[in-house]
C-alpha cells in the first residue's frame, strides 16, 4: 500500500509575499541612501562655492583697499625715475610713448616683464598684422622660376638686401648680402670656405659665441694655428703674464698659447706672405653684454699687431676680420663705412623678433673672391650636366653662396620689421 501523498504548494520562497515585501523595503532604502549621498555632494559644492566667493570678496576688498596705495607708490617711483632719467626714457620723436606701445603692440605680455632680449627680442602686433596683410594681398612665387609671382619675389629679395646693407651703412658696391638660415649658418659658411692652409692663423677673442669657436675645427683640420685673445682695458692691471700683441684706443690685446692639431710634416706651396689669416670678435658679447671697440677691425686689417705676435707664430700674410654682430645689431648696428670688416653675420629675430630661421652674411666683394666653395645646389648654378664634369656657377656672389631656394616669404617679412625699427629710430634704441 502506498504511503499517503502530501501535496505542497507550488509557490517558491522567492515568490512568497513576505520576501517580496522585504525586497521592496531594501530597494527603497538603497534609493534613499543614493539620494542622501547626491544631496550631500551638492550641499558640499554649494558650501565650497560660497566659501570661495566669500574669500574672493574679502581679498577683493583688501586689494581694493591696497590698490590705491600700490598705485601711489608706483607713481611715486616712476616720477622719481623720470626725474633722473627722463631725457633718456622712451623714443623721442616717436608716434607713441612706451606705455602706448606696450598697450597696443605687446598686449600679450599682460603684466609680465620680458628680459631675454639677448636670446630673442619680441615682435610687435602691428608688425605681424603688416606681414599678414602683405602675404594675403600679394602673390609671391619661387624666385628661381620664370613668371610674374617669381619676379615679385625676386624684387622683394633684392629690396631686402639693400635694406640690410643700409642698416649697417654698407655700400652695395663694397658689400654683398647673402641670406642664411641664421647667424650660426653665416659663421659656418665662412669657416667652411675660408682659404685655410698650414701657414694660416685663426685668432678669436675669449668672449665669443660658441658658433665662432666652432670655426676653429675647420682651421685646425687644415693644419692652421689657432690663438685665443684677451682684450682688456688699458687702465686694468695685468693679471696675467701674457705677451701683449697690440693696443687700440683704451684696450689692449693679449694672446694665449697657440694650438695646433697636427705637426707640420710638409710645407704648403703657398708662401707665408700669401697666407690668409682670420680674426673673429663680437660687436657685443651675447653673454656679458660687453661692447668691443670696432677700431679692432682696422687694427687687425692693417697688421698693427703683427710684430708683437711674431714670438708666438709667423703672422705675415693678409689678415681678414669676421665680426659677429648678431647681438650688437639689435641695438647698435656696426657702421661698415667706418669699420669695414670683411665678414659680418647677423640674425633678424634678434633685431625685431620675426622672422626666425633667417640671418645674413655681409661680405666685402674682394673678400668673397677668396672664399673657396665647392658644393652647388638649387639656384646657385646657371647650368650643369649630369654625365659630364661641367658646371657654370651664377655670376652673382649672393646667388652662388645661397644653396637652394631662399626663404622668400620670410625675406618678404623683413621690410615690416625694419619699418618698426625706423619708427622707433635706431639712435633712440641705441641710447
Amino acid at each position: 500500500m502506498d504511503p499517503p501523498h502530501l501535496s505542497m504548494p507550488e509557490t517558491s520562497c522567492s515568490q512568497s509575499p513576505l520576501y517580496s515585501g522585504l525586497e521592496s523595503i531594501i530597494l527603497a532604502v538603497k534609493q534613499l541612501c543614493v539620494q542622501i549621498i547626491v544631496l550631500a555632494f551638492q550641499l558640499s559644492k554649494i558650501w565650497k562655492s560660497s566659501v570661495s566667493a566669500l574669500t574672493r570678496s574679502n581679498k577683493g576688498n583688501e586689494s581694493a583697499k591696497e590698490e590705491p596705495e600700490v598705485q601711489k607708490n608706483v607713481g611715486s617711483l616712476k616720477a622719481e625715475f623720470l626725474k633722473t632719467y627722463g631725457e633718456h626714457y622712451g623714443y623721442p620723436g616717436g608716434k607713441k610713448s612706451i606705455e602706448e606701445i606696450r598697450d597696443t603692440d605687446f598686449r600679450r605680455l599682460n603684466g609680465l616683464v620680458y628680459l631675454d632680449h639677448a636670446g630673442a627680442t619680441l615682435y610687435s602686433e602691428s608688425q605681424m598684422r603688416a606681414v599678414s596683410e602683405d602675404l594675403t594681398a600679394n602673390l609671391y612665387g619661387n624666385p628661381h622660376s620664370q613668371n610674374d609671382s617669381s619676379v615679385a619675389s625676386s624684387d622683394i629679395i633684392s629690396s631686402a638686401r639693400q635694406q640690410v646693407l643700409a642698416y649697417c651703412n654698407a655700400s652695395p658696391k663694397e658689400y654683398k648680402c647673402i641670406f642664411t638660415s641664421g647667424a650660426t649658418a653665416a659663421l659656418k659658411l665662412v669657416g667652411e670656405t675660408f682659404p685655410w692652409c698650414t701657414n694660416s692663423i685663426y685668432s678669436y677673442t675669449m668672449e665669443n659665441h660658441n658658433s665662432v669657436l666652432g670655426i676653429r675645427e675647420y682651421a685646425l683640420n687644415q693644419g692652421a694655428t689657432t690663438i685665443a685673445v684677451d682684450i682688456e682695458n688699458m687702465e686694468q692691471d695685468s693679471r696675467t703674464h701674457l705677451p701683449e700683441i697690440g693696443s687700440t684706443g683704451g684696450q689692449k690685446l693679449k694672446f694665449r698659447s697657440r694650438q695646433r692639431r697636427y705637426k707640420q710634416i710638409f710645407q704648403d706651396e703657398m708662401s707665408t706672405s700669401d697666407a690668409y689669416h682670420l680674426f673673429a670678435f663680437p660687436s657685443e658679447c651675447n653673454f656679458s653684454g660687453t661692447k668691443f671697440d670696432l677700431e679692432l677691425v682696422k687694427m687687425i686689417q692693417e697688421g698693427r699687431h703683427v710684430d708683437s705676435m711674431a714670438s708666438v707664430c709667423t703672422p705675415r700674410g693678409r689678415w681678414m676680420v669676421l665680426l659677429d654682430a648678431a647681438k650688437g645689431c639689435g641695438t647698435q648696428p656696426p657702421d661698415l663705412s667706418k669699420f669695414p670688416a670683411d665678414f659680418v653675420c647677423l640674425s633678424f629675430y634678434k633685431i625685431f623678433g620675426y622672422p626666425t630661421g633667417l640671418g645674413a652674411l655681409l661680405v666685402r666683394t674682394d673678400a668673397a673672391q677668396t672664399l673657396q666653395k665647392s658644393y652647388f645646389g638649387g639656384g646657385t648654378v646657371a647650368a650643369s650636366i649630369a654625365d659630364i664634369d661641367f658646371v657654370r656657377k651664377r655670376e652673382s656672389i649672393e646667388q652662388w653662396f645661397e644653396d637652394g631656394t631662399v626663404p622668400f616669404l620670410s625675406v618678404a617679412a623683413l621690410r615690416h620689421g625694419f619699418e618698426v625699427i625706423n619708427q622707433l629710430g635706431i639712435s633712440n634704441i641705441a641710447r
